[in-house]
């Protein structure tokens, strides 16, 4: 009996007849997968084919440049036997960034960056707050599927003989054309470039995302000015006059409010009552006006330093976080440290983990005394994503004024307005509010739920207001948004047309004058300052002195460049401030006594917190927190003699923060 051949499907016959082809001609095939990996990075990114095809027609050549960079990676699978699985490696990699890029703008407007990739450990910690369960599951399975499909494409992968001297040309074209075609783009529309990347998600949309990724990881620091000298700068040094010591000192206090934002601004949104009352009535009696910020939708770390240093982060890489890049390893002259020269003590406090964008490490070396994270807060409540609620500051910032004799600067940061924003958290609660959004793209439920943590944010502000009233000391204290809210809203939806723009506002305890003023980020604190006869530090005095010069953001690009990446002209040959050495938390968590008894070890002290844990010679043990003076754990056995008990402070990814003194069991 004559036995029939299975017939192929036709797509498998087409599938076969494109891998031969793509066998016989591997160069034409190589460029033909970089076209098609760079077509999808793109509709990923914009979210729709359409768009994706868009790109390809309305900006040609930049698309050709993003097909040239993909290229590059694809081209060295050319020096392997086994070119398909390398050739995979280096297309996936590049469809997962785009991927990761297209789910993070789900949840803000500022698209992924190298930059992102260093915030990762901070970002694992708080990841269950965007994504559900089962997407986190999704992601670990496609990821699993991923990997061993290429175990197996590895396994059976055919080999080919290596033509190095193929392969080196290929290379070599490939790397030139995108060179050669990177370079021309920055220097022959250096201006128009410019002004584009002055918005990253203008920069991506028009450059494309392959194109600024590789931007962002090449694109580090502040570029040396044509025209800086030692001659420059002291040039501009004469220029600054000294401003003498006033005779009134005032608390000065500083808050930044996540997300915070008037939604009253955004067209077609109507409210049943007003959200933030208290912040409206101080608007109406206090100094306020609009301020600029560097990012939308995400990036508090990058406003907080504009505002603590004066330096505008214009003149940096393109979606650096200075927090993560020179902070890392060079001290910086701040508002705080400033305001320490004239005998201030400076704190930080923020309620939410303290590693969070380096903060620990970094708030030393922008010049705070003291840090309080989250994991020192007691009587901390929670809104429905798990965000800590804002009005636990308010105690928070009085035991910082209280903790001394002399005057203090305060450095608040709030999170309760953080994304993600949800459906139906706390509807009874949110059903008097009344809002709607008559746009099409918007979830109204979602939008109501935000608003819903403005009132609650507001609330603290007319709480912490109230408080500071009742104080005999003089007091300045400042509010101020960080960035937009990361909902797509866009310039054309705003009253005030700019998404770069939240709003502050000045409240002081004895009559300053009130002024309507718009500022920079950056322009904020020597503003305060300015008010109270303040102008320690020279980028304080520099703001002061030459805002309204037709020089002065070449002269603060010539200050930033040599203050973090010069030769310290304006100091003289040498950077004068060094890491403080910074305090976690302000009040002590001692231990009393530590007791084992019956296989549980029991520690007796103060201020315990739900991130307390015990520790045996360092050595952390799983701990039951039972109030605020106990902490327990279970233990098989009698730690050996001469054991040291302490409690150590941990964050959610078990970085410890601090050690108490340690005690020896009383038994």
């Amino acid at each position: 009996m004559e036995t029939k051949k299975k017939e192929k499907r036709p797509s498998a016959e087409i599938i076969a007849k494109l891998y031969r082809k793509g066998e016989e001609h591997p160069v034409v095939s190589s460029c033909v997968l970089a076209f098609l990996v760079t077509l999808a990075v793109e509709t990923a990114s914009r979210h729709s084919l359409f768009q994706g095809f868009g790109f390809l027609f309305s900006h040609p050549v930049c698309f050709c440049i993003n097909m040239m960079i993909v290229l590059v990676p694809l081209s060295l699978a050319f020096f392997f036997k086994k070119r398909l699985f390398f050739l995979a490696v280096s297309a996936i990699c590049w469809l997962a960034l785009g991927l990761v890029n297209a789910v993070v703008l789900l949840f803000r407007n500022t698209p992924f960056s190298v930059s992102d990739i260093l915030l990762l450990p901070s970002v694992f910690s708080v990841i269950h707050v965007y994504l559900d369960l089962w997407q986190i599951l999704l992601a670990a399975v496609l990821f699993l599927l991923t990997t061993a499909a290429l175990a197996v494409l590895f396994l059976k992968a055919r080999k080919h003989a290596v033509s190095y001297r193929l392969a080196a040309a290929f290379f070599a074209a490939a790397v030139a054309a995108a060179a050669g075609s990177y370079s021309l783009t920055v220097i022959g529309h250096k201006e128009e470039r410019a002004a584009t990347f002055a918005n990253i998600r203008d920069a991506y949309d028009r450059y494309g995302f392959i194109y600024c990724f590789c931007t962002s990881a090449f694109d580090r620091g502040i570029v040396k000015p044509g025209f800086y000298s030692k001659a420059s700068v002291n040039w501009l040094m004469k220029t600054l006059k000294e401003v003498p010591r006033p005779e009134v000192l005032p608390n000065i206090i500083m808050v930044q409010l996540e997300s915070f934002f008037d939604v009253s601004y955004l067209d077609d949104v109507t409210c049943g009552e007003n959200p933030i009352p208290n912040f409206t009535d101080l608007k109406e009696h206090f100094s306020t006006g609009f301020l600029t910020v560097p990012s939308v939708g995400a990036g508090t770390a990058n406003t907080e330093f504009e505002v603590l240093s004066g330096m505008s982060l214009d003149f940096f890489g393109m979606g650096e976080y200075p927090y993560n890049t020179i902070l890392q390893e060079s001290a910086c002259e701040t508002v705080a440290t400033d305001l320490k020269s004239l005998g201030y003590t400076a704190h930080a406090i923020h309620n939410n983990t303290g590693t969070f964008y380096n903060r620990n490490r970094v708030f030393a070396q922008l010049g705070f005394d003291t840090f309080t994270p989250l994991e020192f807060m007691e009587n901390v409540e929670y809104n429905p994503i798990g965000w800590a609620k804002d009005k636990v500051l308010t105690d928070e910032i009085l035991k910082a004024l209280n903790d001394t004799s002399g005057v203090d600067f305060v450095f608040a940061i709030t999170v309760q307005g953080h994304g993600k924003y949800q459906q139906g958290a706390d509807s009874e609660e949110m059903a008097d509010l009344g809002i709607t959004w008559a746009d099409e793209e918007q979830d109204n439920e979602t939008f109501a739920y935000y608003v819903s943590q403005l009132r609650e944010t507001d609330a603290f502000i007319g709480e912490l207001v109230k408080t500071l009233e009742h104080r005999s000391e003089p007091t300045v204290l400042v509010f101020y948004g960080d960035h937009l809210p990361g909902f797509h809203i866009g310039a054309e939806q705003l009253e005030n047309g700019d998404i770069f723009q939240t709003e502050y506002v000045i409240w002081d305890n004895f009559g300053l004058p009130a002024e309507k003023k718009d500022l920079n980020a950056y322009q904020l604190s020597a503003e305060v300052l300015g008010r109270l006869g303040i102008g320690s530090g020279l980028l304080t005095r520099y703001h002061q002195q030459t805002a309204d010069s037709e020089d002065y953001l070449d002269g603060l690009r010539l200050l930033e460049y040599d203050m973090l990446y010069g030769e310290a002209y304006c100091y003289g040959g040498k950077n004068p401030y060094t890491a403080s050495q910074l305090k976690m938390g302000i009040t002590p968590i001692t231990i009393s006594n530590a007791v084992w008894e019956n296989g549980v070890l029991q520690v007796n002290g103060a201020h315990f917190t739900q991130w307390s844990c015990i520790a045996i010679d360092g050595a952390g043990l799983e701990t039951t927190w039972v109030d605020d003076k106990t902490l327990t754990a279970e233990l098989s056995e009698l730690p050996k003699a001469g054991s040291v008990i302490t409690v150590q402070q941990n964050t959610p990814s078990q970085v410890t923060l601090s050690e108490s003194v340690g005690v020896f069991l009383d038994n």
